[in-house]
């Protein structure tokens, strides 16, 4: 195979356990696999910590998946919205922490519902599925 621009190469979608990726690390192109490159040794997330005072709609960030609600005062109810364009197989999640709360499930198909009134801690994992419409609950 003649050299290529890595825009000219063919893309996959999914790779193979076994099929090698190149990297560059300390300054040396060397190779790992992608079951290697998947393999987590710290695991971390972007995240969004909300300070929630007063009953309102929650939108929770197109940006990054972990949403952690902090619930400053008991009682209150919260509208949580997912994203409104979510893209397939696109991952949601948030926990309500410190007090009691109300939740609303905004605008979307959740299956099952996480709408009710949780405890402090409540943890909620969904992903998307496009072809349907739904936002599964997986966690």
């Amino acid at each position: 195979m003649a050299n290529l621009k890595i825009s000219q190469l063919p893309e996959v979608t999914t790779a193979a356990s076994s099929a090698n990726v190149a990297i560059v690390s300390g300054g040396v192109t060397s190779k790992i696999t992608a079951s290697n490159l998947k393999l987590e040794g710290i695991r971390r997330a972007e995240h969004s910590v909300l300070n929630l005072t007063t009953s309102q709609t929650v939108n929770l960030s197109t940006l990054v998946s972990v949403h952690v609600l902090l619930i400053d005062n008991p009682g209150l109810t919260l509208t949580i919205q997912f994203p409104t364009s979510p893209v397939e197989a696109q991952v949601c999640q948030f926990t309500t922490v410190r007090n009691t709360v109300t939740l609303v499930a905004g605008s979307g198909t959740f299956n099952p519902s996480f709408a009710g009134a949780p405890v402090s801690g409540f943890k909620a994992t969904y992903v998307y599925h496009e072809t349907d419409t739904t936002w599964y609950l997986i966690g």
